[in-house]
């Protein structure tokens, strides 16, 4: 394993770890020495990197409860992806809406959404649950909150629809004028 392999190693693991914890996903995210000095905007850790159990930093910032790691992750430069799937099906959307404690559950299913998290019937976990099943179990008065359709979503359902290839791009170089 190279110099950089084990410095991205190690970064993921505190990364990771950060996560599970209440605090400090910022302080990793935000520290200059975490950015790669040959691209300023490119980060010398995986964002999206997993724990044995194909959970991503997200994941565990949910699990933690912890709506200051989940703003942090989510609203971060590093490429944070809103829908990624651990091991046994789950987004991080499947996890929050789980959270007992409903202000948390709450705050990070809101966030989540905002995000443009996919609450779509499509997006199952190996159960056969969409993220809307299971609030329609552990939280049916907060259907609401995952229900709603945001611009992040709208975007994202956009794109899905139209392929931007199919888009004339208006490059002045029309003969017709």
């Amino acid at each position: 394993m190279s110099g950089n392999d084990e410095q991205r190693s190690l970064l993921n693991k505190q990364l990771l770890a950060a996560a599970r914890q209440q605090g400090n996903v910022d302080e990793l995210l935000s520290n200059p020495e975490h950015r790669d000095p040959e691209d300023e905007d490119s980060f010398l850790f995986d964002i999206n990197c997993i724990d044995v159990l194909g959970n991503t930093p997200l994941h565990l910032a949910v699990l933690s409860g912890s709506l200051e790691n989940v703003d942090a992750l989510i609203t971060s430069d590093a490429g944070c992806d809103v829908d990624p799937q651990n091991f046994q099906g789950d987004t991080p959307l499947h996890l929050a809406v789980q959270i007992q404690d409903p202000e948390t559950r709450r705050g990070i299913v809101g966030a989540l959404v905002d995000a443009g998290a996919d609450h779509s019937i499509k997006l199952t976990n190996k159960a056969g649950q969409t993220p809307k099943d299971l609030c329609n179990i552990y939280c049916p008065d907060d259907a609401e909150v995952i229900s709603r359709t945001t611009p992040a979503l709208r975007v994202r359902k956009m794109e899905a629809v139209i392929d931007l290839d199919d888009i004339a791009s208006d490059d002045g170089g029309s003969d017709s004028e």
